[in-house]
């Protein structure tokens, strides 16, 4: 009998079907909705009555319950498939978004920030799962393009939702959005995602080892995406132990900070709310190419690659210091943009890599929870020493270290379940 399965021109329209489909479950539901807290919070705490370290709390709340939801988003995955649990997430993310326009008080304020992290965390696993599902030489690539929904929607949400302030107040961009996502993204989940190749009769190295071959280029010696560990015989060793505490410190360095840029270019520069709500966008417009440039260098160099773009976040900070006019403004938007991206892309490759794909959803569910723990801890301690200490200085210069440390713990891991892996 002939082979049954499908072309592999209709296996990699399907793969690159889940590719959009992350764009724009990151794009709106994820990235989008992210963005415009930064945004909106000096109008919220001037139009509520709340200090800084209470309004920015909603990012607090939101990536510590992602952490704690993380935990156990691998096994949802797994239990239910991916669909199933997928839609119900992002119509939550979207109900969570358009019942802020409703919020009277700080405790219902809180309330949806908790329902938004909890179903933003499946949704991101959900996305980095499928990805990690359906490539393996060329994942890097992939995600990037996915996670450049985030680009896109940097071009548009900070100055969109700077408007919705001055013209609607933050209640009604809030309940905007969230209807926005609701609308936008339910067909995409539906129609568009496919769960993984095997369902097919492919695996995620036929595919990407047949398209580069296509190419003219030569598989490589051994497809090293393999099986890999059982979860259970990672959890407790020392490799994982410094995995999981580098990539807390990852969520810290990264959105950690990039929740205060618009304050910080408001408050600590002349360059005013415009210039702020400005920056911000090109921090994030910028992350596009920062995921596709890093997500290159993740192909190439693996962990020394997301070692790269985490030293790249302590020198993003240093360059903070001295923004005053337009050309340090840029050349900080710039590199904070560009290093921003590459964390986006970071999960899959880090869990792929070491680790292999038997165990990848509990993988990518642990690791995108401890980042966003991370970014709990670094949105909160931030928040706190700014209202102590009246400025920036003190924990920009702490985190900025914390970056560094972060990338020569990077520099220990070994990829043994990447291609390009030579080690012992």
């Amino acid at each position: 009998m002939g082979d049954t399965r499908p072309t592999l021109a209709k296996m990699r329209q399907y793969a690159w079907a889940n590719v959009v489909t992350g764009f724009f479950v990151w794009g709106i539901g994820l990235a989008g909705v992210s963005m415009m807290m930064p945004v909106m919070y000096a109008n919220i705490s001037e139009t509520m009555g709340w200090t800084v370290a209470q309004t920015t709390s909603f990012m607090v709340i939101k990536s510590a319950v992602s952490a704690l939801a993380g935990l156990f988003a691998g096994s949802l995955f797994v239990r239910f498939g991916l669909k199933q649990v997928l839609l119900p997430s992002v119509w939550a993310v979207g109900l969570a978004t358009l019942a802020l326009y409703f919020v009277t008080s700080l405790w219902e304020y809180y309330a949806l920030a908790f329902v938004s992290g909890f179903a933003s965390i499946i949704c991101l696993v959900g996305i980095q799962l499928t990805l990690a599902r359906w490539f393996e030489a060329s994942l890097g690539r992939a995600t990037g393009v996915a996670m450049m929904g985030g680009a896109a929607a940097g071009a548009v949400v900070p100055l969109a939702t700077n408007y919705g302030l001055e013209h609607y107040g933050w209640h009604a961009t809030s309940g905007i959005a969230g209807l926005t996502v609701l609308v936008a993204l339910s067909l995409f989940v539906i129609f568009a995602v496919h769960e993984k190749p095997e369902d097919f009769g492919y695996t995620a190295e036929e595919l990407d080892h047949a398209h580069a071959a296509a190419k003219g280029k030569a598989a490589p010696a051994r497809p090293a995406g393999g099986p890999g560990p059982e979860f259970k015989d990672i959890l407790w060793t020392k490799p994982f132990i410094l995995l999981v505490v580098a990539t807390a410190f990852s969520g810290a360095i990264s959105n950690g900070i990039n929740e205060y840029v618009p304050l910080f270019i408001e408050h600590q520069t002349d360059l005013g709310s415009t210039m702020a709500a400005l920056g911000f966008t090109i921090v994030l417009v910028l992350s596009g190419l920062g995921k596709l440039v890093f997500g290159w260098l993740f192909d190439r160099f693996s962990t020394k690659g997301v070692a790269m773009c985490w030293a790249l976040c302590g020198i993003a900070i240093m360059l903070a210091f001295p923004v005053s006019g337009l050309v340090t403004f840029a050349l900080f938007t710039v590199v904070r943009g560009l290093s921003h991206g590459g964390i986006v892309v970071q999960a899959p490759i880090l869990g792929r890599h070491i680790y292999g794909t038997r165990s990848i959803a509990q993988l990518i569910a642990i690791l995108n929870a401890t980042f966003h723990l991370g970014a709990s801890a670094g949105i909160g301690l931030i928040g706190l020493a700014v209202d102590w200490t009246g400025g920036f200085t003190v924990p920009f210069i702490v985190v900025m270290v914390l970056a560094f440390v972060t990338a020569l713990i990077g520099l220990t891991f070994k990829p043994k379940h990447w291609s390009g892996y030579r080690g012992d």
